[in-house]
């Protein structure tokens, strides 16, 4: 079979082609109906294909990636020739390499690229390849063969890749902290996966929707890395139409300046590590207002809502008015992170005071904090607090602190707290604090020692739980006093 060069029409590369006689199926006898001047086309009245080494380049299907031409149709072109490659080599088992490149450029997308499942999206580099629109009511990229969401058999699904390149919504260059229009779009997102499984998103930045940067719906196994959500009105968003989320894994990304970093509803067993979630006020959304729903809130890192086994670890979180939202959630984990609140901020004229986490609705109950860092720059600002909406139904929520000064501050801080639960009969369902550097437990809105407390000062005497003969040495005497049974006494039997 002779092989010719031609110049690309869109392009100007020169391309190699092979004369064939069946089209990429490998049934169909070539005619005139399958050249499409692009993979095939006639010349010298013999059909040929191009060389194809390991990917398919919108480019060659007519998209510019000038910022001005409408590039939507080109690429939407060379996904659905992706994806009439994919059912043949299901049919066939052949190695066709399903990969679509996207050089760098600015591409503007004015409706929504079916790109399929089971196929690889790479642009040129993450800052480099942009997929814009200027319109407020799509999804930029939706993951699917025909537009409909896709119930797949995970077993018989390989894995769809997104990688290296930029999804911008219709704000994508306005600063987050201007305002936008009052009535914001339902439908403004960067990436949709909808009921479907396995889709694997790697060194993308996703900016500028008015509804959410990703959101996943009824979705599993879904691997978020090494990627930036920014400047939307949601970064990640879960949600459920008649089944649950799960699976979801995100790692080593930023959700950042976002007016909620994470919204889940209905999600179980996801987990996030190695995450930066900071400074999440975008003006989507207004302030948190403390006797209204948490919901459509700005201010606010991470909201769970229904959700269980949800997993933090090793995570930032920077400048929020609330750090934790666990809506009616539980058996949620939060574990070995870093939390740093905003500054108050005023809303109406008072002062909005920040919290580490709002346990909201019924049953926000067996959620765990193990062994993070608290920190504040202001001693006017107190990262310690936390608010319960329902004292009555939210228990067995569990901090497990490493210092006795983290403890002294969690009490300090949420005595209104804890005075609630007390003069409402509930001091059993308040918070528990566990410290494992002084040994001691603060439950049922009292302070106690986990084992016997042997050495301190006056004010430190054990009060609960003591038998008689117990010995505590009080520094502040600088002696050894004992437990009669009744009181304490010295060695020689006189009052302590």
């Amino acid at each position: 079979m002779s092989t010719i060069q031609l110049t690309d029409q869109y392009t100007g590369e020169t391309v190699d082609f092979i004369e064939t006689s069946i089209w990429y199926d490998g049934t169909t006898t070539m005619t005139d109906n399958e050249c499409d001047g692009v993979i095939y086309i006639k010349h010298n009245n013999l059909y040929y294909k191009r060389y194809i080494e390991d990917h398919i380049n919108v480019k060659w299907f007519g998209a510019k990636g000038d910022g001005i031409n409408d590039d939507t149709q080109s690429i939407q072109t060379a996904f659905n020739f992706l994806l009439n490659m994919r059912d043949v080599r299901k049919i066939d088992n052949s190695t066709f390499n399903l990969c679509c490149f996207i050089p760098d450029g600015r591409y503007k997308i004015s409706s929504m690229l079916l790109f399929p499942t089971s196929c690889t999206l790479r642009g040129g580099s993450q800052h480099g390849t942009i997929l814009f629109t200027d319109e407020n009511d799509i999804a930029v990229l939706f993951p699917t063969d025909d537009g409909t969401a896709i119930n797949s058999n995970i077993e018989k699904h390989d894995y769809t890749i997104i990688s290296d390149l930029t999804i911008a919504g219709n704000f994508y260059k306005i600063s987050p902290y201007d305002f936008r229009p009052d009535i914001p779009s339902d439908y403004g997102k960067g990436i949709l996966i909808d009921k479907t499984t396995k889709i694997n998103i790697q060194n993308v930045a996703i900016k500028g929707f008015e509804t959410a940067g990703i959101h996943c719906n009824e979705v599993s196994y879904i691997y978020i890395t090494n990627t930036i959500i920014l400047n939307n009105r949601i970064g990640l968003l879960t949600t459920k139409s008649s089944i649950a989320s799960t699976s979801v894994f995100v790692v080593n990304t930023e959700i950042r300046l976002n007016s909620t970093g994470i919204s889940m509803s209905d999600s179980y067993a996801c987990y996030f590590t190695n995450c930066l979630l900071e400074a999440n006020f975008a003006h989507y959304s207004k302030n948190i207002d403390f006797n209204k729903s948490p919901e459509s809130s700005a201010g606010i890192a991470v909201t769970l809502k229904n959700c269980q086994n949800i997993n933090f670890s090793n995570c930032y979180f920077e400048a929020h008015l609330v750090s934790i939202v666990l809506y009616s959630s539980h058996s949620n984990i939060f574990n070995n992170c870093f939390f740093a609140p905003a500054a108050g901020i005023f809303m109406d004229g008072a002062l909005i005071q920040p919290y580490l986490v709002w346990f909201y609705g019924n049953n926000a109950s067996d959620n765990k904090f193990i062994n993070n860092y608290y920190l504040s720059s202001d001693e006017n600002i107190s990262p310690y607090k936390f608010f319960t909406h329902f004292r009555n139904t939210s228990t067995g929520n569990v901090f497990e602190l490493t210092t006795k000064e983290q403890l002294d501050l969690f009490i300090s801080q949420n005595q209104d707290e804890f005075t609630e639960f007390v003069n409402n009969n509930w001091r059993d369902n308040a918070p528990k604090f566990f410290c494992d550097g002084s040994n001691e437990q603060f439950i049922d809105a009292e302070r106690r020692y986990i084992t016997d407390k042997t050495f301190g000062s006056s004010s430190e005497r054990p009060v609960n739980n003591l038998y008689s003969g117990q010995h505590f040495f009080d520094s502040t005497l600088g002696k050894p006093i004992y437990w009669q049974g009744i009181k304490w006494v010295k060695a020689d039997g006189t009052d302590a």
